[in-house]
């Protein structure tokens, strides 16, 4: 009876391989440098040790940026005035709570602020077809944009979405939020960027 189970042993250390292998490729970067969506983990309530938030009182870094027609945009076209920049994904539970309150802001603030969303836009689970589903489904009117290779987000020290970025109009980062936060809390943020 032992003799036929001689191969128990290697189908276990097998299984322990693949799932290894697997686990690795699945949480792999997309690319060398890059953030990839499968990489990127929705907030938590734990961020203060998040890289973003290393970029605040720091030069915006100038990243490039995809509008809904196919055009390459610089960040730097947007200097004119402070920006809130805002990296976010469909998929992402956070980001759908945060979305609705960004689009209040946008309304309010639109005018006075430069609201540049950047939607992290992959082939895979975050196409820019689900992006602009979600964004006719919801009747969003504030700009966005698809950072289509993680570019923008790798600059940005994204680890997190939504991570929200505030921008004063000479590219100072002010203040950077990688939680969820409530209307009245990120119409001061705003309010202190206008001034």
């Amino acid at each position: 009876m032992q003799k036929d189970k001689w191969w128990l042993p290697f189908l276990a250390v097998g299984i322990i391989i693949g799932l290894t292998v697997g686990f690795l490729y699945y949480t792999r970067p997309t690319k060398d440098g890059d953030i990839g969506a499968s990489s990127v983990s929705q907030s938590t309530s734990s961020d203060e040790n998040n890289t973003a938030l290393s970029l605040k009182g720091q030069q915006l870094p100038e990243f490039k940026m995809t509008t809904r027609d196919g055009k390459l945009v610089a960040s730097s076209e947007l200097y004119d005035k402070p920006m809130l920049v805002v990296e976010w994904a469909s998929w992402c539970p956070h980001c759908q709570k945060q979305l609705p309150i960004v689009q209040q802001m946008y309304e309010k603030y639109g005018d006075q602020i430069h609201f540049v969303l950047l939607n992290m836009s992959d082939p895979n689970r975050e196409t820019k077809e689900k992006a602009d589903q979600y964004i006719k489904e919801k009747g969003y009117t504030f700009p966005y944009y698809y950072d289509e290779d993680q570019g923008a987000a790798d600059l940005l020290q994204v680890q997190t979405i939504p991570s929200m970025y505030l921008v004063t109009k000479q590219q100072q980062v002010k203040n950077v939020l990688v939680n969820h936060t409530t209307a009245e809390n990120f119409s001061k943020e705003l309010q202190e960027l206008l001034n």
